[in-house]
């Protein structure tokens, strides 16, 4: 999730901060890969679940309203998207 979509926090200085989060886009582009992975879904149906789900799941997570989810909040995330609180998220 690191390598792939996060996004890393810059210091004042910009140097990298070590603190990484996602955005709405780059929590969509990795929710679009998990569902294809982990559920099966593909094309039509991933696009009409997404368009079903993920804003639901977002306001969720993103409570505050920053446009920004913690990394480390991204497997309860696919896993409240999913329905499937059991879903192993590993590679």
């Amino acid at each position: 999730m690191i390598q792939q979509y996060a996004l890393e926090e810059k210091t004042k200085d910009g140097l990298p901060s070590g603190k990484f989060w996602m955005n709405e886009a780059t929590s969509r582009a990795a929710a679009a890969e998990v569902l294809a992975t982990h559920k099966g879904l593909a094309g039509e149906a991933l696009g009409k679940y997404l368009d079903t789900y993920f804003a639901k799941a977002w306001g969720h997570f993103d409570v505050n309203r920053t446009g920004l989810v913690e990394v480390i909040k991204m497997p309860q995330f696919m896993r409240f998207l999913s329905s499937d609180q059991y879903m192993t998220l590993q590679p």
